[in-house]
């Protein structure tokens, strides 16, 4: 992997987003023409992007980090159910399970080094089968119907797991059963889902830092699983560990009931909205209000800055224009 991320350095271009935050539009336009061709008009997203950094650099400047690390209640809300499921995407043992999905096979009895290496190839590319389901799925069926089905399904699996594990006896056949429809069940909600929600619910007034914080503690979260994994499935038994997956699946299951909203087809304008009435606090309100102001007062200030215009040239008469020859011979 590390060859293969260093050679495509070498052909991948740089964000057009980013060209865009260097000055480097015109770089930002050949980027953006290579991906949706050269025939598509790119300047409505060229001003997307322009418009969408004014926003981010706006809001920066309004909000410190105090209204992440000390929110109002509209806020607090926002913020977990947007850092909550980022956590609870690794809470569920993605990573560990991944990581360990040798040792899980050599305890289910399957020892030979290319049928690991077959299976393992195997359930990478249901993985990524069922990426690309989900993410066709999500704007169709909606965030929530789908996320409660990953983490049912997620669950269901689990326990199939726990009960095979359970005894002296393992199946080989139902451990890679039930290590296909896990990771056929988190990639068709909780994988995509967990990055898809925080985005869609986090104001523009925090949304850099709450992705920033969210980001952190997903993979502080994964790091932690990982790190106990073997210790942990050691200490309570392989079926044990399971067992304790698939109730954290649960818990996870009945936190979204309860706090996750339904984002579909709903603008940031409308998210923010919902904190508000949901928690009673305006100040999530006022906060975009005030950066709305700011960035349209930033705006008019450029459309009203005085613009150099070079001076015209004054029309001389003919007869006062120098010789042609002296102008020469004085060059």
């Amino acid at each position: 992997p590390i060859v293969m991320i260093f050679l495509a350095l070498f052909v991948m271009p740089e964000s057009p987003r980013w060209l865009v935050s260097k000055g480097k539009e015109d770089k930002a336009v050949k980027v953006l023409q290579q991906i949706y061709g050269d025939g598509y008009d790119v300047e409505p997203i060229l001003m997307d992007m322009k418009e969408a950094l004014q926003r981010e650099m706006t809001a920066g400047n309004s909000m410190g980090w105090d209204m992440v690390l000390f929110p109002t209640p509209a806020f607090r809300r926002m913020l977990l159910v947007g850092v909550g499921i980022a956590v609870a995407q690794q809470a569920v043992g993605i990573d560990a399970i991944q990581y360990f999905l040798v040792y899980i096979l050599e305890e289910s009895g399957i020892n030979n080094r290319g049928a690991q290496t077959g299976i393992l190839i195997f359930l990478g590319l249901i993985k990524l089968a069922f990426i690309i389901i989900g993410g066709k799925l999500f704007d169709r069926k909606g965030r929530r119907p789908l996320l409660f089905v990953s983490l049912c399904g997620m669950a269901l699996s689990l326990i199939i797991l726990s009960i095979n594990f359970f005894g002296g006896s393992h199946s080989s056949g139902f451990s890679i059963f039930g290590l296909a429809l896990y990771l056929a069940f988190f990639s068709l909600g909780m994988g995509p889902g967990a990055w898809l929600v925080p985005s869609e619910v986090f104001a523009t007034s925090i949304r850099a830092k709450a992705m920033s914080v969210a980001t952190f503690l997903n993979r502080a979260t994964a790091t932690l699983m990982a790190s106990t994994f073997l210790s942990t499935a050691n200490a309570m038994s392989w079926a044990g560990f399971f067992f304790l997956l698939a109730l954290a699946c649960l818990l996870i299951l009945v936190f979204l009931h309860f706090y996750l909203p339904e984002t579909k087809g709903r603008s940031l304008e409308d998210m923010s909205v919902y904190f508000a009435e949901i928690t009673g606090d305006r100040s999530i309100l006022d906060a975009e209000a005030r950066i709305t102001r700011e960035r349209e007062a930033v705006e008019m200030a450029v459309q009203n800055a005085p613009r150099f215009e070079p001076p015209k040239a004054r029309d001389v008469p003919r007869d006062q224009l120098p010789d042609a020859h002296v102008s020469g011979t004085m060059a």
